[in-house]
């Protein structure tokens, strides 16, 4: 099954999250591309089995960078056709969103427009959408008049977030995903 994780980080905790992933499917014997996105970007998507998509949330989105990406790569697919109406599922194709986020207002509610954006663009591609994962990360930089939001936030202190904890999380989950693809891929072939 060949994979490839996108990803966009600004300050290094979805890169982190990235890394996670890569290191799980490495260690399930599998290959697969890690990207971080950026200007210029050119890959095809169909040319994947298993996409894993992620950034941290910035006002309830992906970066700016990840959102042109995907703008970009959906306008070329349109135009070869390959955007069907309806988006019918393609069979054997998977994929994952995942971001990180700091939720100083209201948590982990802050994350799932990201996710589900990403989602969205998953399935017009006619990819399954498995999950999506949110990991908590330490807000750099917060505005001047925050200085405490990695404390006191609805979250608690997150200030070293994401830990080993939560990249042993992903790596499990990683493994959990491939684990049961190889299920479906061989109970597919004796049908």
């Amino acid at each position: 099954m060949k994979s490839i994780i996108l990803y966009d980080s600004m300050s290094g905790n979805t890169a982190e999250v990235a890394k996670a992933i890569h290191r799980s499917l490495t260690e399930k014997f599998m290959t697969p591309s890690l990207v971080k996105v950026e200007e210029g970007l050119t890959v095809d998507l169909f040319d994947f089995d298993l996409i894993f998509i992620g950034s941290p949330v910035i006002s309830w989105l992906p970066t700016q960078t990840l959102m042109t990406f995907v703008k970009k790569m959906m306008k070329d697919y349109n135009g070869q056709g390959l955007i069907k109406p309806s988006s019918p599922v393609i069979p054997g194709k998977f994929g994952i969103s995942f971001g990180t986020f700091s939720g100083p207002h209201i948590g982990v509610k802050e994350a799932l427009p990201m996710t589900l954006w990403l989602n969205s663009f998953i399935e017009h591609l006619g990819y399954t959408v498995l999950d999506q994962w949110h990991v908590v990360g330490k807000r750099n930089n917060p505005p001047k008049n925050w200085p405490e939001i990695n404390k006191n936030g609805r979250l608690g202190d997150i200030e070293d977030r994401p830990n080993k904890a939560d990249l042993l999380s992903i790596e499990n989950r990683v493994k959990g995903v491939v684990d049961s693809l190889s299920s479906w891929n061989n109970i597919k072939e004796h049908i």
